[in-house]
């Protein structure tokens, strides 16, 4: 049994006239009506925004006092329960949320995931509510069916770090590609400089993890369409267990910091790379 050493989550904004706010919401962890944790999420790691269509990244390393009650004994989808918060006068409409952990004994631990949230929150009860919760996952096994992808990027905060060149994540097992998805423009601000990200990405053959880490042939790449640079200074894969619909179990694949520029120009950088599992 460890504590947690840290908290992650990434969080996206509906495309609502009125969805986004500028104002920062809580990361709540609650057990038996008790709060163990109670963040708001912003950190010197937060990027992004809650603004309309927008994506807010938010990472904090907890010290030991803060994680004391916080362990990966405590990961089941019955033993926590995750929420998001927000006590301003304005409101905020969240459509998607995921949240992990990290322990030294269990490594990344995936807590929470809802990528169909409604509602309105607001701490003017007549606009919405104050907190909602953000169904809880089991974590996924190195044998757990992968039927979709969830890629969360962090575009670096540099002159130049930001693309409007597509990227493409590819996924090849000894049987053969399983997925291989480009990702073109979408709502949100698209690998802009200090921006985050999520995409949510389709799988053609299901797989797992194991498949990826006992083949010689196995890998992850990410790479890019066209020699505008990109700057990614955070990469995370997530498989999920539901082609469709809500998950129930999410495993961790990719935990990448700085992994350098892309780009199909040698001199600016490298046009794909092979993503680590993360162990």
């Amino acid at each position: 049994m460890g504590a947690f050493t840290s908290i992650t989550a990434a969080v996206r904004t509906r495309t609502g006239r009125k969805s986004g706010t500028s104002a920062f919401a809580r990361l709540m962890i609650i057990q038996h009506g008790r709060a163990l944790l109670d963040r708001e999420m912003k950190s010197a790691e937060t990027v992004g925004s809650l603004r309309r269509k927008e994506c807010l990244y938010y990472f904090e390393a907890l010290p030991p006092e803060a994680a004391e009650n916080l362990t990966d004994e405590l990961i089941g989808p019955d033993d926590l329960q995750v929420r998001l918060g927000f006590d301003e006068i304005g409101s905020w409409e969240p459509e998607l949320a995921l949240v992990w952990a990290r322990s030294r004994g269990k490594g990344t631990i995936p807590l929470a995931l809802d990528m169909g949230l409604t509602g309105t929150l607001s701490g003017d009860e007549r606009v919405g509510v104050p907190s909602i919760d953000v169904r809880r996952v089991a974590v996924g096994a190195g044998d757990t069916l992968i039927r979709r992808l969830l890629l969360v990027v962090v575009t670096y905060d540099a002159p130049y770090a930001g693309t409007d060149d597509p990227i493409w994540v590819r996924v090849r097992t000894a049987a053969g590609v399983a997925a291989h998805h480009v990702v073109t423009d979408t709502p949100q601000t698209d690998l802009e400089i200090d921006t985050a990200n999520i995409y949510e990405l389709p799988v053609e053959v299901p797989f797992t993890k194991d498949d990826l880490a006992h083949s010689d042939n196995g890998e992850i790449r990410l790479g890019i369409h066209g020699s505008d640079k990109w700057v990614p200074k955070r990469v995370l894969l997530f498989g999920l267990d539901d082609a469709s619909g809500a998950p129930r179990s999410v495993v961790s694949l990719v935990r990448l910091s700085d992994p350098g520029p892309l780009s199909a120009d040698p001199t600016e950088g490298v046009p794909s790379i092979v993503l680590a599992l993360d162990q």
